[in-house]
C-alpha cells in the first residue's frame, strides 16, 4: 500500500485527537511533528508513534519531506504555516477557521494555485459517511425542495479545562469561527449558493463573540436557524427540512454517527454509522484520496466554500464590531 507521509504543527488537544484518528487511517505515515515547545513535541511523537519532532517548522519541512502537514496551531498563527508550506510544495490541512479573513483565505487559495499544491480547511464534519450520506439524499431530491435548516452547536466551557484562547481577541477566536463553522456548514450543505441576506444577535466577553444567534435568508422564505456559543449547553443536531420530508444528523453535528430520513408520509429510514476512535480518520482517508487523484481541493469541501463561509463570518463580525489586526 501507498503511504502518505503526513507532519503535524501544534501538539495541543486536537492534534491529540487528530492522532487518535490517524492510527485508524491505513495508509497514513507518522512523519514529524512540530511544537514550538521540545518536550511536548519528543511527548507526542513518542505518544503517537511519529518518527521526529521539530520546533523549527521550515527545518522540518526540508528534512522530513512530509507529503501533507496538519496544522493545530491558535488561528493567528495559520496563515504563516499555511503560507510556508504551500511555498515549498508541501499539500496542507490546515483546522478551522483557516483564515482570519477572507482576505488571507483568498491569499492562501492564490498560492495553493501558483504552487499546484492541495490545500484544505479541515471541516472533518463533511467528511463522516453520515454527513456523505445526507448529501447524496439532498441531491437524490430525497426530501424535496430544501426549505428550512436548523443547526445548532453550543456548549459550556469549563475554564478548567478549556482552550481559553479560542475566546480571546488576541488569537482572533470568537463562538461562531470554532463552533459556529458546523453550523453555518450544514447551512451550505443544504443552500449552497449563500444567503441573500443575514439577521443576528450576539454576546461578548469584551473582546469577541462568546454567543450568537443567525437566521440566514434565501429568498422566497427559505431560511437557516443557526446557534453557536461557549456559554450553554446546547442540542448539537442539525435538521434540514424539505416538501417530502426531513433529514437530522447527530447526535453531535460536527461528528455524527446517526442519521434519520423521516418522510411526510411513510416509515422513517434510520441509519446507524458508528466508528472508532475520533473519527478524524474520515478527514485523513479523504485527503490521501485527494493526494492520489492529485487534486488540489477536497469536493466535500472546496475552497468556495471556505471562502463564502469565511465572508458571512466577516460580515457578522463588521456588524458587531469585532475586528483583528490582521483585518484589511
Amino acid at each position: 500500500m501507498k503511504t502518505t507521509k503526513w507532519a503535524v504543527v501544534g501538539p495541543g488537544f486536537i492534534a491529540g485527537r487528530f492522532a487518535q484518528g490517524m492510527l485508524e487511517a491505513p495508509g497514513a505515515e507518522r512523519t514529524a511533528v512540530v511544537s514550538r515547545s521540545e518536550e511536548n513535541g519528543r511527548a507526542y511523537a513518542e505518544k503517537y508513534g511519529f518518527a521526529s519532532s521539530y520546533t523549527d517548522f521550515e527545518k522540518m519541512l526540508r528534512e522530513s519531506k512530509p507529503d501533507v502537514v496538519y496544522i493545530a496551531t491558535p488561528n493567528d498563527t495559520h496563515m504563516d504555516y499555511v503560507s510556508a508550506a504551500l511555498n515549498a510544495g508541501v499539500a496542507v490541512l490546515c483546522e478551522k477557521p483557516m483564515a482570519d479573513n477572507a482576505a488571507q483565505t483568498e491569499e492562501m487559495i492564490r498560492l495553493a494555485e501558483k504552487n499546484h499544491t492541495f490545500l484544505m480547511e479541515a471541516m472533518w464534519t463533511r467528511c463522516f459517511p453520515a454527513v456523505r450520506q445526507a448529501r447524496q439524499w439532498l441531491q437524490e431530491g430525497k426530501i424535496g425542495q430544501v426549505l428550512t435548516v436548523h443547526s445548532f452547536h453550543s456548549f459550556l466551557a469549563d475554564p478548567k479545562d478549556w482552550q481559553l484562547w479560542k475566546a480571546s481577541l488576541a488569537h482572533t477566536g470568537g463562538a461562531v469561527r470554532d463552533v459556529g463553522v458546523y453550523a453555518l456548514g450544514m447551512a451550505f450543505l443544504a443552500f449552497p449558493q449563500g444567503p441573500e441576506k443575514i439577521m443576528s444577535c450576539c454576546r461578548t466577553n469584551g473582546e469577541v463573540d462568546i454567543h450568537a444567534d443567525m437566521l440566514l435568508q434565501y429568498g422566497d422564505g427559505k431560511a437557516a436557524f443557526l446557534s453557536a456559543g461557549f456559554d450553554m449547553e446546547g442540542n448539537a443536531t442539525t435538521t434540514i427540512f424539505g416538501e417530502k420530508g426531513r433529514i437530522t444528523l447527530g447526535p453531535n453535528l460536527c461528528c455524527p454517527s446517526q442519521l434519520q430520513f423521516i418522510p411526510n408520509q411513510g416509515e422513517p429510514e434510520s441509519v446507524e454509522l458508528p466508528y472508532p476512535a475520533t473519527g478524524m480518520q474520515f478527514e485523513v482517508l479523504r485527503v490521501q484520496e485527494c493526494l492520489a487523484q492529485g487534486l488540489l481541493e477536497c469536493p466535500d469541501f472546496t475552497w468556495k466554500e471556505s471562502l463564502k463561509i469565511c465572508g458571512v463570518i466577516d460580515q457578522l463580525r463588521r456588524e458587531w464590531g469585532i475586528r483583528y489586526a490582521s483585518d484589511r
